[in-house]
């Protein structure tokens, strides 16, 4: 009976949410689906959602400090970039911990959607934003420019240095413009809406633990929707 049926899809739906609660409708539909061999549609998992009174982990607004440049803008070398040009996105996000900051830098490949290399560390340094440029990773993977933001940790001669010894190009988002660097900004506000947002971190070491599964996860189990 399709009473029953509906009921059966329920429980299905609240068990996936509650072991995945960073998904919507769209990825619970192909989870349910994939799992129980089921053909059910996206508006109909949408609308046991409802009933059930659950949804996806939303973001959170948060303050953070400010950076600053005191460069003159330099050349955004990916705004025109020939198809064959491999291309890796960099920038440090904020995560709150114990009512102060630590912060992530991550090294993001836009074409297979993976992180591929991540540091966390108690300062926003250059350090910390050089500590993911690694000549052997890179090499691997045939970087030819790395695009960042204008921030001093990434026009530090730091940085720089260690690009041209990788022989790597530097392009650079235009001041003010984080849509320039839009890939690795909408990775970071997905790590903070499907995991971040829903902890409370005490301890550094904690973070690195957490956000160390959550980059493993993302990378090789989170259902993707785009093709």
């Amino acid at each position: 009976p399709a009473a029953l049926r509906r009921q059966a899809i329920k429980e299905k739906v609240l068990e996936c949410w509650l072991k995945y609660p960073m998904y919507g409708y769209p990825r619970l539909t192909i989870l349910v689906n994939k799992i129980w061999q089921l053909h059910t549609s996206p508006a109909f998992i949408y609308g046991i959602m409802r009933e059930l009174g659950i949804q996806s982990r939303m973001v959170k607004k948060m303050q953070k400090p400010k950076t600053y440049t005191e460069y003159e803008q330099r050349p955004n070398l990916i705004k025109k970039q020939a198809d064959n040009t491999k291309v890796l996105l960099t920038d440090i996000t904020y995560i709150p911990v114990h009512g102060k900051w630590v912060y992530l830098a991550s090294l993001y490949d836009p074409v297979t959607r993976r992180v591929v290399a991540h540091k966390i560390g108690s300062n926003m340094t250059k350090e910390l934003a050089t500590s993911v440029i690694k000549t052997p990773l890179l090499q691997r993977l045939g970087t030819q420019i790395i695009h960042s933001d204008m921030g001093s940790q990434y026009t530090s001669d730091l940085l720089e240095h260690t690009l041209v010894a990788c022989g790597i190009q530097h392009s650079y988002s235009r001041k003010g413009c984080p849509g320039d660097n839009a890939r690795i900004e909408s990775f970071h506000s997905i790590l903070k809406r499907e995991y971040v947002n829903a902890q409370n971190f005490r301890s550094l070491p904690e973070v690195i633990a957490g956000i160390d599964a959550y980059i493993r996860w993302y990378n090789e189990e989170r259902i993707s929707l785009v093709a």
